[in-house]
């Protein structure tokens, strides 16, 4: 059976936590590569509509 994208991050997360991680230094981890990501595609689609 095919693992959900939340399945995989809510393991991790846990596995990280279970080994010792502290969790405010995940959860920034964690925002800072999500806003880096969706920072980047919101970028794409902003210069998409200004080269139209």
């Amino acid at each position: 059976m095919k693992q959900s994208f939340k399945d995989i991050l809510e393991t991790m997360v846990r596995e990280r936590i279970s080994a010792g991680e502290d969790p405010l230094d995940l959860f920034k981890d964690l925002t800072r590569e999500a806003n880096l990501v969706f920072g980047h595609y919101n970028l794409e689609y902003e210069l998409g509509l200004m080269l139209r």
